[in-house]
């Protein structure tokens, strides 16, 4: 007898495509979407470089991971919790980047690579 997966497996991920991006959006961000991708291309072609095309797709990429995901409004969420917590002055738990930390995180990176 094999082993059968519980539940739904990990949900794919995007490819790194206009046509791709844009299926994973929602509905209210496809004609910002839309809109930032005729600029983007209408700038590549202008200017005989695709780095505006590029950029675009890297900047859109990540929250149609996330939306594929379902994590999106989960981020959001904690995102503005941790907005809400830092507007009132309270303790984010964050560690200060001082010296100390930082020769800390040079001698882990160092044993690392």
């Amino acid at each position: 007898m094999s082993a059968q997966p519980h539940g739904p497996g990990p949900a794919a991920v995007p490819d790194r495509t206009p046509k791709a991006i844009r299926a994973a959006l929602a509905p209210e961000e496809l004609d910002t979407f839309d809109q930032g991708y005729r600029a983007a291309m209408a700038r590549a072609t202008e200017e005989l470089d695709l780095a505006p095309a590029i950029a675009f797709i890297d900047q859109w990429w990540p929250l149609a991971v996330l939306r594929a995901h379902g994590e999106h409004d989960r981020v959001m969420t904690a995102a503005a919790q941790l907005q809400e917590r830092a507007a009132r002055g309270e303790d984010l738990g964050t560690i200060p980047l001082d010296e100390e930390f930082r020769a800390r995180l040079r001698a882990r990176i160092d044993t690392v690579g």
